[in-house]
């Protein structure tokens, strides 16, 4: 290149070594601000992974603002806009607010990532990010000429629009938060969960983690056949429906519990009119199961506030004799925990209504034996090995309602009536996966227990 420019006429050479400093400086800015910074989010982008163009722009404008300041100026910004961009990222995964993200970011040490490949690998390509920022954010990005101005703008676009055609067909189901004026629908409304809780039998609510509504009939018929077992008509009326969601699991539980579209920081004070305080009102004892931290997205301060008398957490739980389940929300087992509940309703001197949010099908959920997911085979093999997190995800669900269905046909099962329903559609990164699922509503079976069963002693003897 020096020996090219040397042959050029005077006025030439300068002009070529100009332009060449204006291309290399070009290149660093675009590798400091479009290349580096979607670095990490990369696989799961070619997966179809949650949108991004509105963060590719946003590295690009930034870059271009910030491109004339000294290093110890883009340095900072550089990391605030990863960190954003990471939480933003999580946020829009399991469709919350950046926020929410925000108030538990303490407690990620409470979390197991480094069980999840694809949170091992985000975090090496984070790692590697920031590294190599620091080395060519220290180089020159400065540029003026119009037409680098034009390639700028141009490959931002470019990176945007390409964003776009791999997410468009599965951005309806993220960040898919309540807008104003929704209609009100939940499984605890139309199964006329407060109707059902006349004092003759216990309630359980059981909301399962990520049980979305399959769209594929194969994965749906699997679903139904999970919970609408034949040999449970005996002692139950057995019905299904679908109910809208929106949000996370926190919202889903405010759904099913308070009657209203929302989220746990709106709950700042007791709720009168949320089902656990209404039938605490009417005589019953109510108990929340939970198998996580109790401060995990502040269960211990607000279920108070929903009218729960009692939380049941992770380790009580296992101090109970359940069993523990490693995950990347590790805690105790799903399966182990129908026991523990049964054990509570069939000691119970009067009316229950238990509370259940189960735990290990948050994803991801990784391959071990402990939680039955190793060597997954539970959809047929063109299935298991085309979904293997869906694979893993059934066995999970499969599992528990094993466990469940084992604990009512006991026939010292008190009267208690069953509600399950899923909190939101499963958040797969992988956009095949998450297409398998309907991006609007969740699935819910009724077990109304029938009154002249007979099976077990009447409540409270």
């Amino acid at each position: 290149m020096a020996s090219t420019i040397a042959a050029l006429p005077r006025p030439w050479r300068h002009a070529r070594a100009w332009q060449d400093a204006e291309l290399v400086a070009w290149l660093n800015w675009l590798a400091c601000w479009i290349v580096l910074p979607n670095l990490p989010f990369l696989p799961i982008t070619l997966m179809g992974g949650p949108p991004r163009f509105y963060d590719i722009l946003l590295c690009g404008i930034t870059g271009l603002f910030v491109r004339r300041f000294p290093f110890w100026l883009r340095l900072p910004v550089f990391v605030a806009l990863m960190t954003y961009l990471v939480l933003a990222f999580i946020a829009r995964m399991f469709n919350m607010h950046v926020t929410m993200i925000m108030s538990v970011i303490g407690l990620v040490f409470d979390m197991s990532p480094a069980t999840s490949v694809e949170y091992v690998t985000g975090a090496v390509l984070l790692f590697v990010t920031c590294g190599l920022a620091v080395w060519l954010l220290r180089q020159r990005g400065t540029f003026s000429r119009p037409k680098w101005l034009y390639a700028a703008a141009a490959s931002v676009i470019a990176l945007s629009a390409g964003d776009y055609a791999i997410s468009k067909d599965t951005i309806g189901s993220y960040s898919r938060l309540a807008p104003d004026g929704a209609p009100f629908s939940s499984a605890s409304e139309q199964a006329r969960l407060l109707t059902l809780a006349d004092g003759k039998t216990h309630v359980l609510l059981v909301v399962v983690e990520a049980m979305g509504q399959p769209l594929d009939a194969r994965l749906r018929g699997r679903l139904d056949r999970m919970w609408m077992r034949p040999e449970l008509t005996s002692r139950f009326e057995i019905s299904q429906g679908e109910t809208p969601f929106y949000g996370s699991t926190t919202s889903g539980e405010i759904r099913e519990l308070c009657q209203r579209w929302g989220n746990y920081p709106d709950v700042v004070k007791p709720e009168p009119r949320c089902i656990p305080a209404l039938l605490a009102g009417r005589g019953y004892q109510t108990t929340s199961y939970h198998a996580f931290m109790p401060d995990f997205f502040e269960r211990d301060r607000w279920y108070p506030l929903l009218g729960f008398q009692r939380m049941i957490f992770g380790q009580e739980m296992m101090d109970k004799g359940a069993s523990y389940c490693p995950n990347v929300f590790p805690g105790a087992c799903d399966r182990d925990v129908p026991a523990i509940i049964g054990r509570q309703l069939a000691g119970a001197s009067k009316p229950q209504f238990v509370y259940w949010l189960t735990l290990n099908s948050h994803l991801p959920i990784v391959e071990n034996r402990e939680l039955g997911t190793e060597n997954c085979s539970r959809l047929g093999r063109r299935l298991d090995e085309d979904f293997p997190m869906i694979c893993r995800l059934f066995s999970i669900w499969g599992n528990t309602a094993d466990a469940l269905v084992k604990l009512v046909e006991r026939p010292d099962f008190p009267p208690t009536d069953i509600l399950i329903v899923g909190d939101h559609m499963p958040p797969f990164t992988h956009q095949k996966s998450r297409l398998q699922f309907d991006s609007e509503h969740v699935p819910w079976v009724l077990l109304r227990h029938k009154r002249d069963a007979g099976a077990a002693q009447p409540l409270g003897q």
